[in-house]
């Protein structure tokens, strides 16, 4: 019961009493939050994905989030023409949109480092980067890791043995001249290395960063690491506590020296590590134990929020999309052939890894797309806590309470209430703080509700994300709200009761049903509908349909979905 209690206040610490349940201030001074992402490998299986997957799942999930920050596979050294040009591809189609902030990294590094021109490598890194930038306009690429997890070629790590430290250093330092050569505004991240949590030794994990920090410090404009939850119990409610007392260490260690931001780039959530059999399997609770990923949600949700109340800038979770089922990597003389070549060399070695950690699958034989658990809760993190917001300290009452809020730059207010304990009204003060842009309120409007729902999670054969469930009043900065069993609610001013263009010109031309595009800024997807059942979600203005007759038009209605959810 004291670890719990502990957890209860271990946001927040230094704030004075309150009769709320939960208590959401505004400090003087707080540090800002670049949003929550994921791991966006999709770029590199552009070219083998499915047109259906790609419209219907991929993209249109994309644009229905818009995640602020995002880690992406490209510009590495050994990366073709053919595969720049398919990123920037799927650049267009996704992060300029969204302004989503980028980190880059490998896969991997080429084996044998140790046989590497540092400045050979990194000129070449550097002239991938500038193609991407300055030729494709892909702008928004801010960070470069050396390498993925530390890892060289096929080895896991590899930079991680102490007698390698300095070589890790004469690469990142190469890469740093070569980017200030090509005038690329892009910060060098480290080490990305990777670890599991040890309550008992919370200062030791990532015996790297102190190093770095000692030797590499003037190279490195950010500190990164991921962490991957292993062998818990997905109630388990120590977690939160664990989680706050590690990246608060965390930070720290990256402030102490010229005041570094951390970065969490990656963290998942399983009950065991990959298994080695035929195949290593790489899957989170959504593989492991299914009958528990729907509790597993909450507890992933936690760490992150935890990752930003003690000061992380970003944080990305281990990934959008499921990988395609594993295939045998070799080059052909087809298209086809070339593209899977491709993509496998941008991937985990998928001749033999099974990877599936998304919000969503991607199963290649059955073809079954549908979402996990997740997408309900790490989606509405990602859309709603965005870049450049405000951290706002919460206290709570109850140890079965846990959360965290932001305030984004447009002044609205998001916050996400996880309630681990039996069905309760909560209250909520706001009150210490008032906001205000040109006389008008935060709480101008009220608080629009989501809520994901252990025993009742709200799936969508489409992937769309849940609809408010009803809305919540503020006065006088408080107000309360009734949270379910085991459930996170997010509640946000950050919308607006826009009505988008109604959608005209549907016909059926070439076996497809088409419309006329939406135009508006704010239009994100489209819902398609036949005789009133919606049949799917997309974001190209067409659809194929097969046998449909041009007479058939009048059975087709469609639907614009403007980036707060109006439809219309």
């Amino acid at each position: 019961m004291k670890k719990a209690i502990h957890a209860a206040m271990i946001v927040g610490l230094a704030l004075g009493a309150s009769a709320a349940d939960v208590t959401i201030t505004k400090p003087y001074i707080r540090w800002l939050f670049n949003g929550f992402g994921f791991q966006n490998s999709e770029a590199n299986f552009l070219a083998i994905m499915p047109d259906d997957f790609r419209d219907q799942r991929v993209l249109k999930t994309f644009a229905e989030i818009s995640p602020s920050f995002s880690r992406v596979y490209t510009g590495f050294a050994d990366q073709s023409k053919e595969q720049l040009d398919r990123f920037a591809d799927y650049y267009d189609l996704t992060f300029r949109k969204a302004g989503t902030t980028l980190y880059a990294v490998p896969c991997a590094m080429p084996p044998l480092a140790e046989e590497l021109d540092a400045d050979a490598y990194a000129e070449k890194v550097a002239k991938n980067l500038e193609y991407l930038i300055k030729v494709r306009n892909c702008r928004k690429i801010r960070y470069y890791c050396l390498t993925n997890e530390l890892m060289n070629g096929d080895r896991w790590g590899w930079f991680a043995q102490k007698d390698r430290w300095e070589l890790f250093k004469k690469f990142n330092v190469a890469l740093f001249r070569a980017f200030h050569r090509h005038e690329l505004d892009i910060r060098i991240l480290a080490s990305d290395e990777s670890a599991s949590p040890n309550p008992e030794a919370t200062k030791n994990v990532y015996p790297m960063l102190d190093w770095i920090k000692a030797n590499m410090d003037d190279y490195v404009g950010a500190y990164c690491t991921h962490w991957y939850v292993y062998g818990r119990k997905a109630d388990d409610l120590n977690l939160w506590n664990e989680s706050n007392v590690f990246f608060s260490n965390l930070v720290q260690r990256a402030l102490s020296c010229k005041a570094k931001r951390y970065i969490l780039g990656e963290f998942g959530f399983s009950p065991t590590f990959g298994k080695r059999g035929v195949m290593v399997d790489d899957v989170s609770y959504n593989i492991r134990q299914p009958e528990r990923r729907e509790e597993s949600v909450l507890s992933k949700c936690e760490v992150g929020l935890a990752a930003m109340n003690q000061g992380a800038l970003a944080c990305v979770s281990w990934s959008f999309v499921d990988y395609p089922d594993p295939f045998v990597i070799e080059d052909g003389d087809t298209p086809e052939e070339r593209a899977a070549y491709e993509a496998g060399k941008c991937g985990y070695r998928l001749d033999t890894k099974y990877n599936k950690w998304g919000t969503f699958r991607w199963c290649s034989t059955d073809r079954d797309y549908t979402a996990y658990a997740e997408l309900y809760a790490m989606g509405w993190l990602a859309k709603l806590f965005r870049k450049n917001a405000t951290v706002l300290p919460c206290t709570f009452a109850d140890p079965m309470l846990r959360g965290g809020a932001v305030l984004n730059p447009d002044r609205s207010v998001s916050i996400a209430l996880v309630n681990r304990g039996p069905a309760k009204t909560v209250s909520v003060d706001c009150s210490s703080w008032k906001l205000r842009i040109d006389g008008t309120p935060s709480f101008h409007q009220p608080l629009r509700r989501y809520v994901y729902e252990v025993g009742h999670v709200p799936y969508n054969a489409f992937n769309d994300l849940q609809p408010p469930a009803g809305a919540v009043t503020v006065k006088d900065g408080a107000f309360s709200v009734a949270l379910p069993a085991k459930s996170i609610t997010f509640l946000t001013t950050d919308y607006e009761n826009h009505m988008p263009t109604a959608i005209t010109d549907i016909r059926i031309a070439d076996g497809k049903l088409v419309w006329e595009p939406s135009e508006e800024s704010e239009h994100r997807y489209y819902r398609v509908f036949k005789d009133g059942k919606q049949i799917a979600s997309a974001v190209a203005a067409s659809l194929p349909m097969a046998g449909a007759k041009p007479a058939d038009a009048s059975r087709f209605s469609v639907k614009s979905v403007d980036k707060w959810g109006n439809t219309r």
